[in-house]
């Protein structure tokens, strides 16, 4: 009987569901960003392919990006600080980037939507508010835009790159 009672319980412990590793967002992204935008006093809108590096340790992100936006600024990142929280137990994280060093100077918030990690790829999605009177070729104009992110991973490698003064 107790043979067959310890039997139970390992077969009952070893078919046990493990528990969920929690998100990491660590990696590289690929995708697109999508803007509107005033400009001085006429308004518009355009999208560009973008890719992103994150490092996630704990709550905190750290996030470089490359996009092309004029011929100035090709090839130079924009750097991000911020937060992730977990909304269902780890396997739900939503959070913030705050922009901190860019290709000029320029203020960007970002609000990161929930993601998952259920499932083979990870992706994100996020939108952004970004204010600045120093775009090159438009130097002493306010430019605001309302920016969306749509990204996916392409590799769980973790990338260098410097981060946000702390």
């Amino acid at each position: 009987m107790k043979r067959m009672f310890v039997a139970g319980l390992l077969c009952g412990l070893v078919s046990l569901p493990a528990a969920a590793e929690p998100i990491s967002w660590t990696g590289t992204y690929e995708g697109h960003f999508v803007c509107d935008h005033i400009n001085g006093r006429a308004a518009g809108g355009f999208s560009r392919a973008f890719q992103v590096h994150v490092r996630h340790d704990g709550t905190a992100l750290d996030v470089e990006t490359f996009a092309l936006i004029s011929p100035e600024t090709k090839g130079k990142p924009s750097l991000y600080s911020g937060k992730v929280q977990d909304i269902a137990g780890g396997q739900v994280m939503a959070g913030y980037l705050e922009a901190c060093k860019g290709r000029f100077d320029y203020k960007e918030l970002v609000r990161i939507f929930p993601a998952s990690g259920v499932g083979q790829s990870f992706s994100f999605a996020a939108d952004t508010i970004f204010i600045t009177e120093a775009l090159p070729g438009a130097e002493g104009r306010l430019v605001v835009e309302s920016c969306k992110w749509a990204l996916k991973r392409t590799s769980t490698d973790v990338p260098e790159f410097e981060t946000c003064p702390k």
